[in-house]
């Protein structure tokens, strides 16, 4: 079973092949400083399984290091982020795993490269691209566009659409036009009042090659 649920804002729980994956998983009541809209779907009491937690920067709204650390500690997941997230989090160092744009490991029997995010309120943000034996699955971080984006080749891009902080619809849309995945999935919207968005805009500018895949916070898609 291979499945990509939304749980608000930025994170995702990806299971990919016997793998669960959670990426920025925050649930907190406010996002970049304003309130939050849209309650994340993320229970932090209810995670039983979970492999791999991934961070992309080191803001509330992309790293709770309260929710890593209970997580990780009933999980035993592995953390993969950079070093201004890993300092903020109080497990083991066994279960860290510090990254910098450029790195390619595999660890668990998944292929992880850490790709370049452009967001001037991190000290230091990442992308990640994850391929399993089926899927190549890119999720963005915060960021805004920038051209070695249309390098990255993947499967699945989930991508932010706010603006404001992040690439808005338009420039996401053009940014998945020159990577053409197959899927496309919008993040990052409708969160907080700064970040509205009417996703539309982005499903209608994809082009033929790319499907969106626009999910509601705590929907599932299988990947086919």
């Amino acid at each position: 079973m291979n499945t990509v649920q939304y749980l608000g804002h930025s994170a995702f729980r990806l299971q990919l092949e016997n793998l669960v994956i959670l990426i920025d998983p925050a649930v907190g009541s406010t996002v970049l400083g304003s309130p939050r809209r849209i309650a994340s779907a993320l229970d932090p009491h209810a995670v039983k399984e979970c492999d791999l937690i991934l961070l992309t920067h080191e803001q509330p709204d992309h790293c709770e290091p309260d929710v890593v650390k209970e997580i990780a500690e009933r999980t035993f997941a592995t953390v993969v982020a950079p070093k201004p997230c890993l300092a903020k989090i109080d497990i083991s160092e066994r279960f860290k795993v510090d990254v910098r744009a450029g790195d390619k490991f595999t660890i668990k029997g998944l292929d992880i490269e850490v790709v370049r995010a452009v967001y001037p309120q991190s000290s230091y943000p990442v992308g990640y691209i994850l391929r399993s034996a089926r899927y190549g699955v890119y999720h963005a971080g915060a960021t805004y566009s920038y051209p070695d984006m249309a390098r990255i080749k993947c499967d699945v891009a989930l991508v932010p659409i706010g603006g404001t902080y992040t690439m808005d619809p338009f420039a996401a849309a053009n940014v998945c036009k020159e990577m053409r995945p197959k899927y496309a999935i919008p993040m990052h919207f409708n969160t907080c009042e700064r970040i509205n968005q009417e996703v539309s805009e982005f499903t209608a500018d994809l082009g033929s090659h790319t499907k969106a895949i626009v999910l509601s916070v705590g929907q599932t898609a299988k990947l086919p």
